[in-house]
């Protein structure tokens, strides 16, 4: 059979059409008058599509119309800066000339707004209209994406046109209101000047002459500020008057944008949230074998119901994980040592004391933090663990690595900015272990370099800020926090005790004593 004999009624697509019927595809932009006679009308189609794209707009715009505490106390500041700068011995003629620099400005404004407007309507929405007469899906498809890209460019022109109408608006009625109220006071100027006397009818009616002297109260204050002849209280005063006035208008938002979060988280809530009765507490304890341990919830009971199931579930995944130590070691490290018994991580920050975060002056924050296995408890004192970890003043931390082998299997690596300190804070360290060095550490170089070509571990003092005990034994069928090690159970206890301060804690002695009880020994004797 040739092509010439191809019937087009039987081919598949054919037949699997006249199955499924006629096919109509519904754009948010196409109405049912969109066809006449069975045929694509061009300009009906605009016109709907256009209806429904004013409509949007028109729903779109009523939020710009809204009023909140911070657009409240913005215009109040914008009239205060107003009324401080304006100049009250302006002249009629400036008042004028000033209100119609508004009225252009507006009209600039309102031309960029339409202009941009009919740019997308001629480039944007007549095109995909067009579109349509072929394609009716890619037409649609090209509108909703014009339509989009319109109404966000329209909406910011327009809202940023009624904030400056607005602001020109009040202002504009200021001028008018001086402007009158000058124009009656120096209408009565004689009688003003039988009350006052002579100088104040002079004072009236020279009151906005042409050429006048301009007068504010921030050209006054000025004056009254530089006219000050001692120095200290000249520069005090003027920054006072600066920062005072910084500081109310900086307080005066963060006022308005609480009320207005409070307000709106309000609103949320009623809309959001149904009445669920009365609030409730929870007190969790997701450990019964840590008495101080204790999480406390509050709010309704329908909402605390899947909290509380988070709130445990995350626990026993996040419990007692060190995920920074457990990356950190090395592979054949965690192949051949045993399981750690009592081990004192410290961590230290190129930062002395709290908040350890980046500082004025400095490029980033520093922080260590070295695990130095098999403590010795009998060495456990807070004098000593400071002393070997530098001190008040610390070390100087940097790229120079000192790794050293130890005899019970595992390793210990320190930077420090010479090999030989680190080196030396490694042997420090290592008077609190039972373990000792197999040999002497190998020194190596971290030559890794930045954007700039400078190396990463650059020369800095970092001091001790705290340490932390990890005290774990096998423990047969442990219950509670029990966590699964090389095939057995062990039991787990870790405290946090601060190095950054002068003095030890009071309470050191207890701590470490309740440290290096076995873990799990109370379940063990009840």
């Amino acid at each position: 059979m040739g092509l010439a004999d191809i019937v087009s009624d039987a081919l598949d697509s054919k037949v699997v059409r006249q199955q499924i019927g006629e096919r109509v595809f519904k754009s948010s932009f196409e109405d049912k008058q969109i066809t006449q006679d069975g045929e694509n009308n061009i300009i009906n189609w605009i016109w709907n599509a256009g209806s429904k794209l004013v409509g949007f707009l028109v729903s779109q715009a009523g939020n710009l119309i809204s009023f909140t505490i911070t657009g409240i106390w913005s215009l109040f500041v914008s009239t205060v800066q107003f009324i401080w700068n304006f100049d009250w011995n302006m002249s009629d003629k400036s008042i004028d000339q000033q209100i119609q620099q508004y009225w252009n400005g507006i009209l600039g404004m309102l031309g960029g707004t339409l202009g941009n407007l009919f740019g997308y309507l001629a480039c944007g929405v007549v095109p995909a209209a067009t579109i349509a007469v072929f394609n009716e899906p890619l037409g649609a498809y090209v509108m909703k994406n014009v339509a989009e890209e319109m109404a966000e460019e329209f909406l910011g022109n327009v809202a940023g046109l009624v904030k400056y109408t607005f602001m020109s608006g009040v202002q504009s009625l200021l001028l008018i209101g001086f402007k009158n109220l000058r124009k009656w006071i120096k209408g009565n100027a004689d009688f003003f000047g039988r009350i006052f006397g002579d100088k104040t009818q002079k004072a009236i009616q020279a009151w906005g002459a042409e050429g006048s002297k301009p007068w504010s109260f921030a050209i006054a204050v000025n004056n009254a500020v530089e006219s000050i002849s001692n120095e200290g209280i000249k520069n005090f005063v003027e920054e006072f008057l600066e920062e005072a006035w910084d500081g109310c208008v900086e307080a005066g938002y963060v006022v308005a944008n609480s009320i207005d979060s409070y307000l709106a988280a309000e609103k949320l809530k009623k809309q959001i949230l149904p009445p669920m009765g009365e609030t409730k507490y929870v007190e969790i304890k997701p450990d019964r074998s840590i008495d101080d341990q204790r999480i406390i919830l509050a709010g309704p009971e329908e909402v605390l119901k899947p909290v509380i199931v988070q709130t445990l579930t995350n626990y026993q995944m996040m419990e007692d994980k060190d995920i920074g130590t457990f990356v950190g070691s090395p592979i054949d490290e965690l192949l051949r040592s045993k399981p750690r018994t009592i081990s004192l991580q410290v961590q230290f920050f190129s930062v002395k004391t709290p908040p350890w975060s980046k500082r004025q002056g400095e490029s980033r924050l520093v922080s260590a933090t070295y695990t130095i296995p098999d403590i010795d408890s009998a060495k456990l004192d807070w004098e000593k663990i400071k002393l070997y970890c530098g001190g008040e003043n610390g070390y100087m931390y940097g790229r120079y690595r000192a790794t050293g082998m130890l005899d019970n299997g595992r390793q210990m690596a320190i930077y420090a900015s010479t090999g030989d300190e680190a080196e030396d804070r490694m042997r420090e360290l290592l008077k609190l272990s039972k373990a000792g060095l197999l040999k002497k550490p190998t020194i190596s170089e971290d030559r890794a370099e930045d954007s700039t070509g400078s190396y990463l571990k650059q020369p800095v003092r970092i001091y001790p800020a705290y340490f932390t005990v990890l005290n774990q034994y096998q423990v047969p069928g442990a219950p509670g926090s029990s966590i699964p090690i090389t095939g057995k159970r062990y039991m787990r206890r870790t405290d946090r005790i601060d190095l950054w301060v002068d003095t030890k804690p009071y309470d050191f002695n207890e701590r470490i004593l309740e440290l290096l009880k076995k873990p799990g020994a109370e379940q063990e004797t009840t």
